[in-house]
């Protein structure tokens, strides 16, 4: 899947690349984008919320994962 600004030549150097991996190094790549994106995540609710603690904070993530009928059950 590439996107309209990806260059062609950009998209065959990124899936060779992906296919060279083994199933771990994909793994890992994979957990280290959660990661991130849940960092990124974490400092957008805490400069939203700058009260908040720690549970608020992980409620109102949940609520934007999971939707607020899930979360509250949680």
């Amino acid at each position: 899947m590439l996107t309209d600004d990806t260059s062609a030549k950009a998209g065959e150097v990124y899936f060779r690349r992906l296919a060279e991996m083994t199933p771990s190094e994909r793994l890992d790549v994979g957990a280290a984008l959660c990661q991130a994106g849940d960092s990124l995540q974490r400092a957008a609710m805490r400069r939203r919320y700058p009260l908040a603690g720690d549970g608020e904070i992980n409620f109102r993530i949940a609520v934007t994962r999971f939707g607020t009928e899930l979360a509250n059950k949680a």
